[in-house]
């Protein structure tokens, strides 16, 4: 079947999963689209496909797999090359195969635009750096059809066995902070030692409250925005935070994007500190919990899956 088959089959319209996809070796490389894997062996997928509701808002709208430094980047069919070269200090190759636009990130191209290419040819090699799982490497592949529609690369790969491992599933909000086990990729801090045991009950109370709604300048209890959550954990964890975005970076010690731990804050921005906008906590693993904006819930997701943070501070 054909990739434009299984559009027409609506296949591409997958519910997004809660859990991640791991898939394992054990299956074919070829999905029934007759597309191969962009790395082999068949990588772990560590942030599936989450597009979003509405067009303009932030989402996911392709997929993370864990990769190696250097590792050769397949091509997924046959096509063209349509793009090679470094977009906002990262290498990114885009191939035409099948009526589809297959996009993948961090990459450095080995091949130029017009090149034809066959399923399993190499297109470039994994960039180490500005990967969405840093420190790890990561390729973020991309499906699009048209000028719209984003598909699910996984329903285009039907090869390999399908496993669910909880590495970014929220728990079941609990309303308290009790410890519960970590999922799988994400360190957060042991309960012991001064700082530490205050980041672990700060993360673990913006997760207790996942689900609820973003109601701007609300601070709980069952509703909140950027700030009023962050507020809240670290008070949680016995340290006042004023309930404003700017003064909250201003509240903390400034660090860089290598020191972050968990319990950190993570600042957005639309110019310098005083213009700061939004705020998160981080978890580690390259993601953050935090009140998006109105109409959204409190959530996990990647801290670089919509703009680029501009700063960061330790409470």
């Amino acid at each position: 079947m054909t990739a434009a088959a299984i559009l027409r089959r609506g296949l591409w319209a997958l519910p997004a999963l809660a859990l991640v996809l791991v898939c394992g070796g054990a299956g074919p490389a070829h999905g029934d689209a007759g597309w191969t894997w962009p790395l082999q062996p068949t990588p772990r997928v560590v942030r599936p496909f989450d597009p979003p509701s509405e067009a303009w808002s932030a989402g996911h709208r392709g997929v993370d797999l864990l990769g190696s430094p250097g590792q050769p980047v397949l091509a997924p069919g046959t096509g063209r090359v349509v793009f090679a070269a470094d977009l906002a200090g990262r290498g990114v190759v885009v191939v035409e195969t099948d009526g589809l636009r297959a996009t993948f990130e961090p990459v450095t191209p080995a091949l130029a635009v017009g090149d034809r290419v066959v399923a399993g040819q190499v297109l470039g090699h994994l960039q180490p750096t500005r990967s969405h799982c840093l420190p790890a490497a990561c390729l973020h592949w991309g499906v699009k059809h048209g000028e719209d529609l984003y598909v699910d690369p996984l329903s285009l790969v039907g090869g390999g066995d399908i496993v669910l491992l909880p590495f970014l599933a929220p728990p079941t909000p609990t309303r308290s902070v009790a410890a519960w086990s970590a999922p799988t990729g994400v360190a957060y801090p042991p309960a012991t030692g001064t700082r530490t045991h205050a980041a672990a009950t700060a993360v673990r109370f913006a997760l207790d409250q996942l689900g609820d709604p973003y109601v701007w300048a609300a601070a709980g209890p069952d509703a909140w925005d950027c700030s009023g959550l962050t507020m809240a954990a670290w008070a949680a964890a016995g340290r006042p935070l004023p309930h404003y975005s700017a003064a909250q970076y201003a509240s903390t010690t400034p660090i860089s994007p290598a020191e972050l731990r968990a319990g950190d804050l993570v600042f957005w921005s639309d110019g310098g500190p005083t213009a700061i906008y939004h705020v998160a906590l981080y978890l580690g693993a390259g993601q953050v919990v935090h009140a998006p904006r109105p109409g959204t819930q409190v959530r996990v997701e990647g801290m670089r899956s919509w703009e680029q943070p501009a700063y960061f501070g330790r409470v």
